[in-house]
Order: C-alpha cells, then structure tokens, then sequence
C-alpha cells in the first residue's frame, strides 16, 4: 500500500516536473552550486599546495552532482509540489532540505570511496553536513524569495495607489460633462451628441492606458484637445487656449493622463472669468522636458504656494502621482495668473 501511494506520487511529480522546471529557483541555484563548488575545490588545492589532477576536477564533479545539484534540485521539486498541493510549512521544507542533503552527502561519500582509494568515510558527519548545507541553502531560498515578493508587493501597491489618484480627478469632470449634455439634449442635440463622443473617447483612452506607464505626447494631446471641446461646450468663447509646442518635443513619451488635471484644475478655479487664457507651454531640459500650464485668472492664495496644494483633490493628487513617479516635481507661482510648472526627468 505504501509502495503504491509512493509510485502514485512520483507519477504525478513527472506530469508536473516540466512545469517546476521553470522556476527561476532552478536556474540560478545551478549557476551558483556550480560556482561554489568550483570555490570550494580551489580553495582546498591553494590550501594544500597541491597541482589541478584530473582527479580533483573528477571529485569536484562528483562532489558538485551528488552533494550539491542532484540533492538540492530534488528537495526543491518535493517543495514546489507539496507548495502545489498547499502544503507549505517552514519546518516541514526545512526537514526536506536537511534530509536531502544528508542524503545527497552520504550518496557523495560512496560514489568518492569507489572512485579513490585513499578517500576516508565521513561516517556521521555526513549528518552535520546535511544540516548545515541544508540550512544555509533552505533559509537563504526563503529570504530571496520573500524580499522579492515584498519588492513585487511594492511595486502593486505602488501602481495601484498611481491608478487610484488617477481616478480620483475624473467624478468632478464627469459631473460637469453630464450636466452639460443635459443642457444641450433639448436644445442643441448634435452638441450634446459631440460632447457625448468625446466623453466617450476620453474614458475609453483612460481605460486603455490605465496599465501603460508611457504615451506619445501627441496621443496626450489628442485627448486634451477632447476634453477642451467639451469644455468649451460649457464655456464658449470665454475659453481660449494657445499652444507652446517646440517640433524637437513632439515625438516625446510621458505618463498619461498628466496634463489633463491640471488644466482641468485651472478651469474649475476660473469658471467664473469672464475670459480664461490658457497657456500650454513645452520647453527641453538637459535631463527631461518642462510643462507649464498658466491662466490670466485669480491666481493662486499664498497660502497654497505655501503648502504646494489647496484644500480640494485635484493638486494634492497631482503632487502625490508625480511623488509616486519618482521622477519629477511640481512649482505653483503667479504671473498675472496661476502658474503651474511640471518638471519631468525622462
């Protein structure tokens, strides 16, 4: 009975082995056994004073497939099964590593007293040897593996709270599009049928570039320009906008959805001008490009220069996804209007 649950096991271990294979635990864990076995004999024949034979490069062999490779690529595909089946106890894999390697020792010393004559048992050490080999090898796996997974947790978390503040900008611009197709259905439907499209193609672009972490600019630009034509849908020709756009800069890539927040934060704090000047201003710098988006509205309070940010979402997500980027900054200051400048290293 035991011999059959056994031959069971090993016949659904072979179905998975070429799936386990590709762990990268298998991968890296030849080259570095090989590396450490090389160091190992070289470092008995410096200790020694004695010449490379071709029986030293025979024993590091046999010592590098029975005593590291053989040993540790099994116990790794019990582990990676058992893991398979929800069996993941520390202690458990730890047990499976030492026996591996004690076996694997022992396996070591038979194959070396066959081979050379002069070549002493290690009797019980071969036990010291599997818990210390085993140990090093088992723990040092669990601590690659965990700060891995904690640099994969990171980088989720990070790309998840990106996305967040991202989506965070879009209810109060919702709100205001719906109202104004609301406003035109009855009275001018082919408006409120424009501004409904262009919706659309903003929303379907939010989606489609919710995982991508670069955009042409002119892919950006693109969508600014749609959500301008519904803005100017609510405003007329109260909204003016120029475009500062040197030909060496087009062909730039950006993270998206950058741009448009803080033109949509410009014109949620003027939308009672009576004209609003917009200027959308592209300039190189030696490591990156500079953004700068101005208005010839109120300006902004000293006290949210201060602080960088108001009271309201819109700047404070700003600031915390270029934070998050890692890889710009954002000045506000007034010149006959609010001044915001987007610093960014591409």
């Amino acid at each position: 009975m035991g011999f059959d649950c056994f031959l069971l096991w090993f016949n659904q271990l072979q179905k998975e082995a070429p799936t386990m294979l590709k762990h990268p635990f298998y991968k890296y864990s030849f080259f570095i056994l090989l590396v450490v076995d090389i160091a190992y004999a070289l470092g008995l024949i410096i200790a020694n004073s004695a010449p490379f034979t071709a029986g030293s490069a025979l024993a590091a062999t046999v010592w590098f497939v029975t005593f590291y490779w053989v040993p540790v690529w099994s116990a790794a595909a019990v582990i990676f099964y058992l893991r398979n089946k929800h069996i993941n106890k520390i202690a458990f894999e730890w047990l499976i590593a030492v026996v591996f390697m004690a076996l694997g020792n022992v396996l070591t010393d038979i194959v070396l007293t066959q081979l050379f004559d002069g070549h002493k048992s290690m009797g019980v050490f071969v036990v010291f040897n599997g818990l210390l080999w085993g140990s090093c090898i088992y723990f040092t796996s669990i601590f690659i593996e965990n700060k891995k997974r904690a640099t994969a947790e990171k980088h989720a978390l990070k790309q998840a709270q990106l996305a967040t503040l991202r989506y965070q900008l879009n209810p109060h611009f919702m709100f205001n599009s719906l109202n104004t197709i609301s406003a035109y259905i009855h009275t001018n439907p082919d408006l409120a049928d424009e501004v409904l499209h262009e919706l659309a193609d903003i929303l379907r672009y939010s989606l489609d570039t919710a995982e991508q972490q670069q955009i042409p600019l002119q892919q950006e630009l693109t969508i600014i320009e749609k959500y301008l034509n519904i803005e100017k849908a609510r405003f007329g020709d109260k909204l003016q906008v120029n475009y500062h756009i040197p030909n060496t800069l087009k062909n730039i890539s950006l993270p998206p959805l950058l741009i448009q927040p803080i033109i949509e934060n410009a014109i949620k704090h003027n939308a009672q001008q009576t004209s609003l000047i917009l200027n959308i201003t592209l300039s190189e710098l030696p490591n990156g490009v500079k953004i700068q988006i101005s208005d010839n509205g109120k300006g902004f309070s000293s006290e949210v220069i201060k602080h960088g940010h108001g009271s309201g979402v819109g700047m404070k997500n700003i600031l915390k996804r270029v934070k998050q980027l890692g890889k710009g900054k954002v000045l506000l200051s007034n010149n006959n209007g609010a001044v915001v400048t987007l610093e960014l290293t591409l």
